[in-house]
């Protein structure tokens, strides 16, 4: 019988742990964004707030599986500023419902999400 079983961050071997570090630290917030598919196979555009942020990216909970390596434009709705970002990460949440997508910027940023304060790290090369 195969069992299910979700990792929490002090768990697996120090090479897991050490291939899955975080560059910078992620904060829980809700920032609403538009996301736009850069490919003509896989069209996709709508508005989504965000589950988490970092100075690398974002997670987004999607009603719609997009593939790993899909390019994408993210626009922050308040700003109008936008950045191209990936897919990295699709992890079902709601078998055919709904999915956590994990993006990743095209190039860094200190601070794209405009967080007062945000953590050390976000600002290291």
């Amino acid at each position: 019988m195969e069992s299910s079983h979700i990792l929490n961050p002090t768990e697996g071997t120090a090479p897991e742990r050490r291939k899955d570090a975080r560059r910078s630290t992620r904060l829980t917030r809700q920032i609403p964004l538009v996301i736009t598919s850069l490919d003509p196979n896989q069209r996709f555009v709508g508005k989504f707030d965000t589950v988490v942020v970092n100075a690398h990216g974002c997670g987004v909970i999607l009603p719609v599986r997009l593939r790993n390596g899909t390019p994408v434009t993210l626009e922050l709705v308040s700003t109008g500023v936008s950045k191209t970002a990936k897919i990295v990460l699709t992890i079902s949440i709601v078998e055919g419902a709904s999915w956590l997508v994990g993006f990743e910027f095209d190039t860094s940023t200190e601070n794209f999400w405009g967080i007062e304060n945000p953590p050390q790290d976000w600002f290291l090369p």
